[in-house]
C-alpha cells in the first residue's frame, strides 16, 4: 500500500469520524432545544401562553444533520472501495470525489449559516397572560428568574454545532481532492498495466 493511499484512507476515516461527531452534536442540540422549550412552558405561571420561536437555527441544524449523514455514508463507502479492487475503477473514484466535495460544499454552507445565526440571533419568546400580551421587559425578568438565556451564543450545545462540523468540512474537502488525485493516478495505473501486457504479448510473438 502506497503512502498516498494511506493518506487517503486516513483522511476518509477522519471525514467519517467528524461527520458522525457533527451529526451527534446537531441531534443533541435539537433535543436540548426541545427540552428547554418544554421546561419554559412548564414553569410559566398558570394562564400564561408562551410562544417560543427558534425555527431559524432549528431549520439550519436539521439541514446540517442531513449533510453530515450524507458525508458519513460517502466517506465510509469510499474507504471501503479504496481497500478493495473497486478503488482501481477510474469512473467510480471520480464519482466518489465529486460526491464528497459536493457534501463538503453543502456542509460548508450550512455551517456558515449556523455560525451567523449563532453569533447574531436569539430565541424569540412572546407570551400572553389571560389574553393580554406581556411586555419584553416582563419576559426578560421571567427568563432571568428561571436561568434561561434566549441568546444562541450562550447555549453550549449550539456552540458545539458552530465549531465541530468545521472539521468535517476540512477533512471532506481533503478527501475529495485526494480522491480526485487518485482518479488521475488510476489512468497511469491502467496505462502501465496496458503497456506491461503489450510487452508480454510482443515477447510471446517474438518467441
Amino acid at each position: 500500500m502506497t503512502m498516498a493511499k494511506i493518506l487517503l484512507l486516513v483522511s476518509l476515516f477522519l471525514t467519517f469520524a467528524f461527520s458522525v461527531v457533527g451529526l451527534s452534536v446537531v441531534i443533541n442540540a435539537l433535543v436540548k432545544s426541545n427540552q428547554e422549550d418544554s421546561y419554559i412552558r412548564s414553569v410559566a405561571p398558570d394562564g400564561t401562553i408562551v410562544d417560543i420561536n427558534y425555527h431559524d437555527i432549528y431549520s439550519v441544524c436539521a439541514v446540517m444533520a442531513a449533510a453530515c449523514a450524507v458525508l458519513t455514508v460517502f466517506s465510509l463507502v469510499s474507504a471501503f472501495s479504496q481497500i478493495t479492487s473497486i478503488g482501481r475503477k477510474q469512473r467510480l473514484v471520480r464519482l466518489q470525489a465529486f460526491l464528497i466535495l459536493f457534501g463538503a460544499l453543502w456542509l460548508l454552507a450550512t455551517v456558515i449559516a449556523c455560525d451567523v445565526l449563532f453569533a447574531t440571533r436569539s430565541t424569540k419568546i412572546t407570551a400572553t397572560f389571560d389574553g393580554v400580551a406581556l411586555s419584553q421587559s416582563v419576559i426578560q425578568q421571567f427568563e432571568q428568574s428561571i436561568g434561561v438565556s434566549p441568546e444562541y451564543s450562550k447555549q453550549w450545545y449550539l456552540r458545539l454545532c458552530a465549531i465541530l462540523p468545521w472539521f468535517a468540512v476540512l477533512f471532506a474537502t481533503l478527501s475529495g481532492l485526494l480522491l480526485h488525485r487518485a482518479a488521475r493516478n488510476t489512468d497511469g495505473y491502467r496505462d502501465a498495466e496496458a503497456t506491461e501486457s503489450e510487452k508480454i504479448e510482443r515477447a510471446s510473438h517474438e518467441q
